[in-house]
């Protein structure tokens, strides 16, 4: 059993803890309304690249399906984190990588995040791996970084297809796991979606078909990882507050132990010294007496 020493200094350390806590649940808390924004902003405007898209297609008459498509090889971007304590969100995405990433010479995996790249690295073939942007001011830099890595891959061989793995947010700070199809984009999808115009006559375009075709994929490419990265930093961040906020009621719960046991030592101590001035004093009036 602890002194009454041994328990203040567990009380104060309980306390501080409990304080780092608070301010981790803040950032997260904070750093969620930050992506989950950023993500509805990407949605709306590949929206408008969908609705673009279907504009420069809509007068072709045959698209080639995706089963279609050269094979090569595949590379599956996971998306995990930097950092831990972040409840089970590493965890679940790795087992979902694993349980869908075929153990094949034709199948590459990039990590996104430190986390992952170590829970990964024994079972898959790790061709590259990139940290994790922190601020939505630096998604573009490392997006940008990802789709240069990706032409140098589609230099080195053939790439038949690019596909993302994340944890994708849903309510009450829950998320779940996602796959996307980045490459091949399937265009024969796009041309049927069904797509509402406030007009009555579809939109037309000036540029250069082919031009204009391929900055509008750049683009969707693009914002597609993009809203990936926002999807699943916001989803981190959900798992960070929801495993602090079961840190914290543990400390609490602590807390009141420890102070509980703190005040009985105290009251004990009280109650020895009681005893022992009391047996003094007994014993200096019967010497006094004798």
């Amino acid at each position: 059993m602890q002194g009454l020493q041994g328990l203040k200094k567990s009380i104060d350390s309980a306390g501080d803890l409990k304080s780092i806590v608070g301010t981790m649940k803040a950032h997260a808390s904070s750093n969620i309304n930050q992506f989950q924004n950023a993500a509805k902003a990407s949605r709306e405007y590949r929206r408008v690249l969908d609705m673009s898209l279907y504009v420069v297609l809509s007068g072709e008459e045959k698209i080639m399906p995706m089963e279609e498509l050269e094979k090569g090889d595949i590379i599956h971007f996971v998306f995990g984190s930097d950092h831990g304590l972040a409840g089970r969100f590493n965890e679940r995405i790795v087992e979902y990588a694993l349980q869908n990433i075929p153990k094949s010479k034709d199948h590459k995996v990039i990590t996104i995040g430190q986390q992952a790249l170590q829970r990964l690295r024994f079972d898959l073939d790790i061709i590259d791996s990139f940290n994790v942007p922190q601020t939505t001011d630096s998604i573009s830099s490392m997006v940008t970084n990802l789709l240069v890595r990706i032409d140098e891959l589609r230099d080195e061989s053939h790439v038949s297809k690019i596909i993302l793995y994340y944890n994708k947010p849903k309510d009450n700070y829950a998320f779940e796991e996602e796959t996307e199809t980045l490459f091949p984009i399937d265009l024969s999808k796009l041309i049927k979606a069904d797509i509402n115009w406030e007009s009555k006559s579809i939109p037309t375009y000036f540029s250069d078909k082919q031009d204009l075709l391929a900055d509008l994929i750049r683009q969707y490419i693009f914002i597609t990882l993009y809203r990936t990265f926002c999807y699943s930093l916001a989803s981190e961040n959900a798992s960070r507050l929801s495993s602090m906020q079961s840190a914290e009621k543990n400390i609490e719960e602590r807390l009141v132990e420890l102070n509980q046991e703190y005040r009985r030592e105290r009251q004990n101590s009280i109650t020895e010294e009681i005893n022992d001035v009391i047996s003094g004093f007994k014993a200096i009036r019967k010497t006094v007496q004798d």
